[in-house]
């Protein structure tokens, strides 16, 4: 791209977002407002509304379909009650169901509930339309809570991510209890005002939305109603008023930690560590974590890494990272806490006051990433390293959905014994998003970074972001530019290319018969075209593409991909077809089968075009109800030609088993097999989770690699035992 192109696009994107800046974002009118009852007597959390301590709770029952037909009726009535007290928010619903055998309810491990019929409740605290906190229950009582980030920036980037923009990594203590009945079932909660964030002001005002979920008629039920004319949740939510002065979120939470391990062939080492949360107000939380606990309780799924161009991407599980994350969040991933890989301690300080978020995170880390730059050399494997990593992340918000942030980071990193501040990556940048009117948004962002490893530095390297995305009920609508300079890095962040121009186009179009049996119908059509700094063309990808949506949670996905890409100076065009099929089409069985077929890039020192096949599947099987069977296939074969040899076969086998004794006991099983590297790992755990912080874990790995001298045989096994008590003083 010629540099008066480049200057052109810089001219017209200023244009346009100072237009934006100067122009409102339009609200939407006639929120309802709902007073919750004043309860003189805490309700009993058991699942029976029986309690005459709801009498003096509030009563919605106004709910109105979203989907399969928008702004129609129920086809099954729901009456929520809505009380508080000077410490608890309490909710109780009752979901009638005509066929209540046919209810859709599993006895299972919390955060795992997956196409059971559910409840929800959504609350914005801040009233800020931009996040909330998210509390479900299903038919059981199993507790799934979040935190729903509107508009996330880094949406739609290729990731598998919910739907629904729920982040469910998030844990938050509260109460469930929840029967079935010959009408239906019922569910209370009772959610304490500790557990959340809010304004620290008397009298409070925060969003509300209330949703029931009954997935075997595809139905999904919103109080307040919701549409598809605006492109937002919260901006729909109701108004919950709670004129009584609450208990603060100003408290003290101690998690200490014993963790032990054993390897085979050595002795058991047990470590202690603790985490240590003080909210110094209501809106602002202060975190610290000593020798923290960071085992990885919960395996990652596996990924296929042959033949792969870019770095796999891994989410984030570990519990302090999670906390205050989507502050964090910006149109280039710059946070990417894996990268923090052993911490010896870390420390944070997020929250909000008045209409300015912010987050400070500092960590000390002994087997830190390395810092990458053109020229520079590999991480010395024989050697030990040291990070210091910082995190400055500030959010101012502007009218109703729009906000202007600013981020800095900060690695300083060298040998173990020696300085500490020989290499180092600094990086500061601007962003914002800006919502235009109910349907269309604009996000930018401008980061610049400088770096040295091992004396060799770079000169102030650029990346810039400038996007626009229209949705309303029928189109949808993406525009979105990226520029990554070939030096640019981000030392705690996540990029899958540098040296690029990238011009990114979607758009879809949705009919809605909003029938039973078929619901929804997407035709859409990407385009892509990527240049290097220099101007040279390395990528064109248009894609075609149809989803379609209906009966029973049934979504089929239907893509023909025509692409140029330019590797190692050889230019290929692969073109390939894809299909994935999802359905739920009763209580005890879902799946999802997928593939691909087509030219395929073999990645070399001399790269050509070969063909591939590909075949995925994902079988989730539920005899009884506290079993789960879990079973993911992926075969990919990939040959020189349609008609040549094959050149690899990678077959990934993954089972889960999962046997719930209660809602807190449970016993799992793991099996995990690679036919291409001829590797087994097998995993046993046995675990007791009173709450999200009070568990106690006992587990063994074992993994075994393929010899040809003896076959399959164990290179190593290891045992290790959690026990961690969560106390809120």
């Amino acid at each position: 791209m010629s540099a008066r192109n480049q200057l052109r696009s810089l001219l017209s994107a200023a244009a346009l977002f100072f237009w934006v800046c100067l122009s409102p974002s339009i609200a939407v009118p006639g929120n309802p407002e709902v007073k919750p009852g004043l309860l003189s007597k805490p309700p009993q959390i058991d699942g029976v509304l029986g309690n005459p301590e709801w009498q003096g709770a509030s009563i919605i029952r106004e709910f109105v379909q979203y989907q399969p037909q928008e702004g129609a009726p129920p086809t099954e009535q729901t009456t929520v009650y809505l009380g508080f007290d000077r410490e608890n928010f309490y909710i109780a619903f009752e979901c009638l169901d005509s066929r209540p055998a046919d209810i859709r309810c599993t006895l299972c491990q919390r955060d795992r509930v997956r196409g059971d019929d559910v409840v929800s409740v959504y609350l914005d605290t801040f009233n800020d339309r931009r996040r909330a906190f998210v509390f479900e229950t299903n038919a059981r009582g199993v507790q799934v809570d979040g935190v729903y980030v509107e508009a996330n920036p880094r949406r739609n980037r290729g990731r598998r991510e919910s739907f629904d923009r729920v982040d469910r990594n998030w844990n938050g203590y509260f109460l469930s209890a929840a029967r079935t009945t010959d009408r239906g079932y019922v569910v209370e909660i009772a959610i304490p005002f500790k557990t959340l964030r809010f304004p620290n002001r008397k009298i409070q005002s925060w969003g509300l939305i209330l949703r029931r979920q009954i997935p075997r008629k595809n139905e999904d039920l919103y109080w307040p109603p919701r549409s598809r004319n605006i492109n937002g949740l919260l901006v729909q939510a109701g108004e919950l008023s709670l004129n009584r002065d609450l208990v603060r979120g100003k408290n003290l939470e101690l998690l200490p930690a014993l963790v032990g391990g054993k390897a085979l062939g050595d002795k058991f080492r047990p470590e202690l560590g603790a985490n240590i949360k003080y909210g110094i107000t209501s809106d602002v939380t202060a975190d610290l974590a000593l020798n923290p606990d960071f085992s990885q309780i919960e395996a990652d799924i596996p990924q296929n890494e042959v033949n792969q161009r870019y770095p796999l991407y891994y989410p984030e599980k570990r519990p302090f990272f999670l906390e205050g994350k989507d502050i964090f969040d910006t149109p280039f991933e710059l946070i990417y806490s894996r990268k923090i890989v052993s911490p010896v301690w870390a420390a944070k300080v997020t929250g909000k006051l008045g209409n300015t978020s912010f987050g400070v995170m500092s960590a000390l880390d002994d087997r830190p990433a390395a810092i990458e730059i053109p020229g520079a050399p590999e991480l010395n494997q024989t050697a030990t390293y040291r990070s210091w990593n910082n995190v400055l992340r500030l959010r101012q918000d502007l009218f109703s959905e729009s906000y202007l942030g600013f981020i800095a980071t900060d690695k300083e990193m060298g040998l173990s014994g020696s300085s500490l501040f020989s290499d180092y990556n600094r990086l500061v940048g601007l962003d914002g998003q800006f919502k235009i009117t109910q349907t269309n948004r604009l996000a930018f962002q401008l980061v610049g970074s400088r770096s040295q490893v091992e004396g060799l530095k770079t000169a102030l390297a650029p990346a810039w972001h400038l996007g626009f995305d229209h949705q309303d009920r029928h189109l949808n609508f993406s525009l979105n530019w990226f520029s990554v300079h070939p030096e640019f890095e981000a030392g705690l962040g996540f990029l899958r290319r540098k040296d690029i121009h990238s011009l990114n186009l979607r758009a879809g179009y949705s009919f809605l018969p909003e029938s039973d049996y078929l619901v929804s119908v997407t035709p859409s059509l990407s385009y892509r075209r990527v240049y290097s700094y220099g101007g040279v063309l390395t990528d064109v990808d248009v894609d075609y593409s149809l989803m379609i949506s209906g009966w029973r949670q049934t979504f089929l996905f239907l893509n023909y991909s025509d692409t140029f890409e330019k590797y190692n100076g050889v230019d290929l065009k692969p073109r390939q077809f894809r299909f994935s099929l999802f359905s739920a089409p009763l209580a005890w069985l879902s799946g999802r089968i997928g593939g691909s077929v087509g030219t395929s890039i073999y990645y070399d020192d001399q790269p050509y075009l070969g063909f591939s096949r590909s075949l995925e599947g994902e079988l989730n099987f539920r005899p009884v109800a506290n079993l789960v069977l879990t079973t993911r296939l992926e075969d990919l074969n990939f040959y020189e030609s349609p008609r040549g040899p094959r050149v690899y076969r990678v077959t990934i086998l993954s089972q889960r088993i999962n046997f719930q004794f209660s809602r807190s006991l449970f016993v799992r099983a793991i099996t995990d097999y690679d036919s291409y590297y001829r590797t087994i790992f097998l995993s046993g755990l046995l675990g007791y989770e009173l709450n999200p912080g009070t568990c106690f874990y006992l587990g063994v790995e074992n993994n075994r690699e393929w010899l040809p001298e003896t076959g399959y045989r164990t290179v190593g096994r290891y045992y290790f035992v959690k026990f961690s008590y969560w106390w809120r003083v």
